[in-house]
């Protein structure tokens, strides 16, 4: 009983010792006493200039945010296309012990087209500084606002080539299939096959380069699709898988700075073999019904040899009419020599300039591409 007692007496104290202690406890509060205030921008205006990407362009100082107790703090740089910051863009980030950043031509010109600004244009670009602590961004604060006038110059997107056992070439790096590119969109109509993976490559070669899906798992270097259309998966750490039904696919890509989106659609043509293909154009004086047929080579693949003056223009036909089956240069009312095919709804006619002399002419349709050789 005697130990019954001690005990319940001892518990207490020691409950007793714990309350006294935590009343004594300093409870510590961290608040920030005033924001970073943007002190100076180093220029009203920048003109970028192309030919120095690595030239400093400009450069931003603040003054250093306080708070109520020492802590690390680190400064974040936006830019935005209106002075709400409605889609900031992050320049870098820089660590408490820093109080200015300086951007390269490059940088900025980076930024000044994913907030929106045109090539070749004087754009305002708006400029603010905020800080915060850790990795959870608490207790930010943010600065004034400053703007610049800044003239971008086009940027320079990627150059894309698929390869792999989905793509028509398979896994020869040496002949990955480049897509046609006009600025930041890249595409392509060619062959995929079901259940089969790929990537994109820079280059004809595995090195260097390399394109896949931006997710946890992929290579970080390989990390680039932050948005893929629903019949892309991703297939181990290097490669995407193709979902889809076997057949001809528009592949577009936009590499636009924060977008960089793959969309795999079916072709308005999603088969490739026939039994015939035409040619019809200032050949034939676009008769259709009288359109010369071409040589089958092998399967999607044909041939025909003609005589092409300095104004030749002319289409592929399925069929002896202008009907479902067309093919011509890629994207629509886009006239030109490119060499990639695109089918009715999404293509111009082939324009060549030539001197009168023979030439063959080669169409590839599971491919996705025409090439024009003198003979």
């Amino acid at each position: 009983m005697k130990n019954n007692i001690f005990k319940g007496v001892f518990l207490l104290l020691i409950s007793l010792l714990g309350i006294i202690s935590c009343s004594d406890r300093e409870i510590v509060t961290i608040d920030n006493q005033s924001a970073p205030i943007l002190m100076d921008v180093s220029k009203e205006s920048v003109f970028l200039d192309k030919n120095f990407p690595d030239n400093p362009a400009f450069n931003v100082t603040w003054d250093v945010a306080k708070y109520t107790v020492p802590v690390q703090i680190t400064y974040r740089i936006q830019v935005s296309a209106d002075n709400k910051f409605t889609k900031p863009i992050t320049l870098g980030t820089v660590a408490s012990s820093g109080r200015t950043a300086t951007y390269t031509n490059a940088q900025m010109n980076t930024a000044a087209q994913a907030i929106g600004l045109v090539k070749d244009v004087q754009g305002t670009m708006y400029i603010r500084v905020s800080s915060y602590l850790g990795n959870g961004e608490s207790l930010t604060a943010t600065s004034n606002i400053s703007m610049i006038k800044i003239t971008p110059y086009e940027l320079e997107y990627p150059t894309f080539y698929i390869v792999g056992a989905a793509s028509y070439v398979g896994w020869d790096s040496g002949k990955a299939q480049i897509l046609y590119k006009s600025s930041n969109k890249s595409i392509i109509y060619t062959y995929l096959e079901n259940n089969q993976p790929f990537r994109f490559l820079g280059q004809q070669a595995w090195n260097d380069l390399n394109y896949s899906i931006d997710q946890s798992g992929t290579r970080d270097n390989y990390k680039y699709f932050k948005q893929v259309s629903s019949n892309l998966i991703q297939d181990g750490d290097e490669n995407m898988k193709f979902t889809g039904t076997t057949g001809i696919y528009k592949i577009t890509i936009n590499a636009a700075t924060g977008v960089q989106s793959l969309d795999v659609s079916a072709s308005a043509v999603p088969t490739f073999d026939f039994a015939q293909i035409y040619m019809v154009g200032t050949i034939n004086g676009w008769d259709a019904a009288s359109a010369p047929a071409m040589t089958k080579v092998s399967a999607g693949v044909y041939e025909y040899v003609a005589k092409l003056d300095s104004a030749s223009e002319f289409k592929f036909l399925g069929q002896k009419s202008f009907g479902d089956l067309e093919w011509g240069n890629i994207m629509k009312d886009n006239n030109g020599n490119s060499g990639f095919l695109g089918p009715k709804g999404d293509n111009g006619n082939v324009k060549f300039v030539g001197d009168g002399s023979n030439y063959k002419i080669t169409v590839n349709l599971k491919a996705g591409t025409y090439t024009i050789v003198k003979q």
